[in-house]
């Protein structure tokens, strides 16, 4: 009985589920179990988003699978892996491995129609006479650019005729595959049931750190919960998995960062039915050329709202600003000069979503707020915000802080709002962190200039003003370096690795100015 096998991907020969024997390929479906860890792509700037529909690095994924062999030489076909995996970084562990293949003949209609090309299939159409559908035997002559077949009408193309046309196929091929599908031929091996690893780097995944944090009153201490954003534009998901994170920027050889077989798998799915049909309606008709497919779909739909991320864990009130943080939170762990956060219970990293998960939380985090503005030459930049600590315990914090977004939060008499937001890079152990996150609207500072001086340099008086009820702290940079030399600035500048700092307490409602010259450095 002929089957339309084209849309039942569940379909197999029945010689895949018989017993294996010697020279057949063993099938294993599916991974007893998987861990997933994923890698920040380095070369996206700090402060980007992950894009959604196509993330840029990659994951290591381990499989834990059991099969029976048959004794002497075996191909293991491995179904369900990554459809991103990188062939040359596959590493099975159990039998010793001889030759890997990835095998992108997918079950689709390109696929069906290039495996079938030179075989009888049925032509299910409806006849231009009677109106009725009817079905004819034919054999597959081309299915380059279109489908030529020769059968009781001599040969034609199919699809062109604007009527309803299909082929039946009479299985589906043992070639192709429904899932992603990794071989791996053994050695000479003497069989049984074992227990197999299958280790491989896949593309097509990405992760962020989403930093938020809530100022207290007065701007010296603040709370702190940090969130792993965790994407996947593959199109396998891995249930249960154990799923981890690396932090810190790797290495990538340009061997595994484009070889993933994605324009082999799209040319094996993709199939114009009209390409090469003779233009309908007279010669004299203008003909365009059909229109292109429709996009991708979008990534799976998220939880919550359209923009939102699937999160996981349940949540509970952190003590400090009443904010609501995870019971579950991902523990982090040495991987030589990297971090490595790892996710304490399995969970899914489904096909085309992302996930958060907390790994960083913190009730009071030690600091102390600051306007600041950089000075170049006799100009000053717009003030900003930030937020100035040290990454130590004695602080209240002493974790490493991966790259990512700050989202700032201070409370009010109307709740909790935003105050700002801004970008972090990698930040270690002990080092001084500088949050910035928005310009303030009551702090301001105006500059004015006076004449050039060939040797004294040219003047400048900044007036700071802080229409605050509450005193703030404020500092201008003065860079080395740059080519000018900053004089008249006064005593009590504090010098730090490629700068000078000014700074001040600016009086509640009050007023501070501050005078220099400069000049550019000679040649």
């Amino acid at each position: 009985m002929w089957r339309l096998a084209a849309f039942v991907p569940w379909l197999a020969p029945a010689a895949a589920a018989a017993p294996a024997l010697a020279g057949t390929p063993v099938i294993s479906s599916a991974p007893d179990s998987v861990a997933v860890t994923l890698y920040r792509d380095p070369a996206r700037p700090v402060g980007n988003a992950i894009d959604r529909t196509n993330p840029t690095s990659f994951a290591l994924i381990a499989e834990t699978r059991t099969v029976t062999l048959p004794p002497g030489e075996v191909t293991v076909r491995f179904e369900g892996v990554a459809s991103g995996i990188v062939p040359q970084s596959a590493i099975l562990f159990g039998p010793d491995p001889r030759e890997r293949n990835r095998d992108a003949a997918l079950l689709s209609h390109k696929g069906l129609l290039d495996a079938f090309t030179g075989q009888q299939v049925v032509l299910r159409r409806t006849d231009p006479a009677s109106g009725k559908t009817v079905e004819e035997r034919a054999t597959i002559r081309s299915s380059q650019g279109g489908v030529l077949i020769d059968g009781p009408r001599g040969i034609e193309s199919v699809y062109c005729s604007g009527l309803s046309q299909t082929l039946l196929y009479p299985e589906a091929p043992a070639t192709l595959s429904a899932k992603p599908v990794l071989s791996m031929t053994t050695r000479d091996q003497p069989g049984g049931t074992v227990t197999i690893t299958l280790a491989y780097i896949a593309t097509g995944f990405d992760w962020d750190a989403t930093y938020v944090a809530t100022l207290d009153d007065s701007g010296k201490s603040m709370a702190l919960l940090g969130w792993l954003t965790m994407a996947s534009g593959d199109d396998t998901s891995f249930t249960d998995a154990t799923t981890a994170a690396v932090a810190g920027k790797v290495n990538r050889s340009e061997d595994t960062r484009d070889d993933t077989g994605q324009q082999v798998r799209w040319q094996a799915e993709s199939f114009n039915r009209e390409f090469g049909c003779w233009p309908r309606g007279s010669t004299s008709d203008p003909w365009y050329p059909p229109m292109p497919p429709p996009p991708a779909p979008p990534p799976m739909a998220m939880a919550m709202e359209a923009d939102g991320i699937m999160v996981t864990a349940m949540r509970r009130e952190l003590k400090a600003d009443n904010a609501a943080a995870p019971a579950v939170v991902a523990q982090s762990e040495a991987l030589g000069d990297l971090k490595l956060y790892r996710i304490p219970v399995p969970v899914t990293v489904a096909a085309r979503s992302q996930k958060q998960v907390a790994f960083l939380g913190k009730d009071r985090i030690s600091g102390q707020l600051v306007y600041r503005s950089k000075a170049s030459g006799t100009d000053l930049e717009s003030p900003q915000m930030l937020f100035r600590f040290r990454n130590r315990k004695a602080d209240g914090i002493g974790e490493p802080l991966p790259a990512g977004k700050i989202v700032v939060y201070q409370g009010s008499d109307w709740g909790r709002m935003l105050v700002g937001e801004g970008n972090t890079p990698d930040k270690a152990l002990d080092e001084e962190v500088e949050w910035a996150f928005g310009e303030p609207t009551q702090v301001t500072i105006e500059v004015q200039t006076g004449e050039a001086a060939a040797r004294q340099g040219e003047r400048a008086t900044a007036t700071i003003r802080n229409a605050n009820p509450f005193p703030v702290r404020y500092e201008i940079e003065f860079p080395l370096g740059d080519g000018m030399t900053y004089t008249g600035l006064g005593k009590g500048l504090v010098n730090k690795p490629g700068k000078r700092i000014w700074s001040a307490t600016i009086p509640a409602n009050g007023t501070v100015r501050l005078n220099w010259r400069a000049a550019g450095n000679e040649s």
